[in-house]
């Protein structure tokens, strides 16, 4: 007992020696100790204040944080450097057209208060690679922004991501229509993971996951119209079975519908905006008039100077001068006076174009055509295009009629198309929305005052 005190005793004296000690004051500069501090302000959290939490009360969380993923995962936290791309994406592809459309208020009603950020993918034990989730209308997770890559490619697929999960939210506010579920019902699986493209394709799904179930179903779609764009879809649902493409066409519709009634969005002017960022800013010319051309998409643009599109939005004074230059000439023929119709590009082939002008005698009745055979060429960048004229495809019909009028054909439109090279384009910008991919035209590389257009057709 007596020992026990004793050392009791001792202990209590070393601490009171220790408490009485003193020191001078030492300069240490903790700052740099812990960079990923959160009470530190490094200039990209300040970036992320000001760009995202202060406008819309949106908080970025890319410091890793294991609350906001699945524990029984690895999840690899973000780079630093890949942050800020990541949300420019998010502002420029996704906020900003929304805003635009949708207008600030919609914007800072539904927009996800947290978005957070890993650096690696998200992996179920099936070998399912998860890109991104979306929870309780609040939250959004995107996952591998360590891969990320400045190219269009890249860039869009995330995209992607990002309007699929906000899909979710917006159905988590306005229900999916009933209607949707039933266009494909009896083909979901929950083992979609195993469904090959071409079936999923074949049955009317824009990929495989989107088999999966209609939620899914639902936003996929939306993420194709969206940021893989009209032209792909439509191409999409033209090479897929009867059944397929009329599944597809009938999805389009429930989601424009959606958007328009149920959001109150013009769902075409949200798409053309997207596309207009993915296409201008991105540099994906994937998007592209030219791109799509050359695939085969579009089979005929036709140009009638007499349709009122051209009163409303414009015509380029150098081809309407070609075109009434060959309108004379067919009118002036016969004492018929016939009717220059239109004149339209049929795109034969990815380098074979007919130009077919169309005439009827003023009294109606037949209407008759004639063609000439080019050779065009869109070049790598999907854009600049040349037109060539070559020998006739034929002697009789249709190329008989043109014949009758080749010296003014010749002298007018077939000096305008082969004097110059064009820019293929979804012309003119000032269309709209509704009418985006839906017509398209040709502009000089060197003026951009001569130019063509006109509806297209598939």
């Amino acid at each position: 007992m007596k020992k026990l005190l004793k050392y009791i005793m001792v202990l209590v004296a070393i601490t009171a020696m220790a408490s009485c000690k003193k020191e001078g004051a030492v300069s240490v500069d903790v700052n740099d100790l812990n960079p990923d501090d959160p009470v530190l302000k490094t200039e990209l959290d300040n970036w992320l204040k000001t760009t995202f939490l202060d406008p819309y009360n949106m908080a970025v969380v890319y410091r890793y944080n294991r609350y906001y993923h699945d524990n029984e995962k690895n999840i690899a936290p973000a780079q630093l450097e890949m942050v800020k791309p990541t949300m420019e994406t998010v502002l420029n592809g996704y906020i900003n057209p929304y805003y635009k459309i949708a207008g600030r208020d919609f914007i800072k009603r539904y927009i996800p208060k947290e978005w957070v950020l890993y650096g690696s993918y998200s992996y179920n034990t099936d070998g399912v690679v998860i890109a991104g989730t979306a929870s309780a209308g609040r939250r959004i997770t995107l996952y591998g922004l360590n891969n990320y890559e400045p190219t269009p490619s890249y860039v869009s697929g995330h995209l992607g991501v990002i309007h699929h999960e906000f899909t979710h939210i917006l159905n988590q506010l306005v229900a999916i229509p009933t209607d949707f579920e039933s266009i494909s019902k009896e083909d979901y699986k929950a083992t979609w993971a195993s469904t090959p493209t071409d079936t999923s394709h074949k049955y009317g799904f824009v990929s495989s996951y989107a088999s999966g179930s209609y939620p899914e179903d639902y936003a996929e779609t939306v993420r194709a119209l969206l940021v893989s764009g009209q032209s792909w879809y439509d191409n999409w649902a033209n090479t897929a079975s009867a059944v397929g493409k009329a599944r597809l066409k009938a999805k389009e519709s429930n989601v424009v519908n959606y958007f328009n009634s149920g959001l109150g969005i013009n769902f075409r002017n949200l798409q053309k905006e997207v596309q207009t960022y993915i296409t201008d800013v991105l540099g994906d010319q994937t998007k592209t008039f030219g791109y799509w051309l050359k695939r085969g998409l579009y089979k005929t643009l036709t140009v009638n100077l007499e349709d009122g599109m051209y009163n409303t939005y414009g015509s380029s004074a150098g081809f309407a001068s070609a075109y009434n230059y060959l309108k004379a000439a067919i009118k002036a023929w016969s004492p018929n006076q016939y009717h220059l119709d239109y004149v339209q590009f049929r795109f034969e082939s990815a380098t074979t174009v007919t130009v077919r002008i169309a005439f009827t005698a003023a009294a109606g009745g037949t209407q008759f055509v004639g063609d000439y055979t080019f050779a065009y060429a869109v070049g790598a960048d999907n854009k600049t295009t040349t037109f060539t004229k070559v020998a006739q495809a034929g002697t009789t019909g249709s190329y008989a009629n043109a014949a009758i009028f080749a010296a003014d054909f010749e002298a007018s439109i077939q000096q305008y198309l082969t004097t110059q090279s064009f820019n293929a384009g979804w012309t003119p910008t000032s269309l709209p929305a509704d009418l985006y991919t839906r017509v398209a035209g040709f502009t000089s590389t060197t003026d951009a005052q001569q130019y063509f257009y006109g509806p297209l057709t598939q």
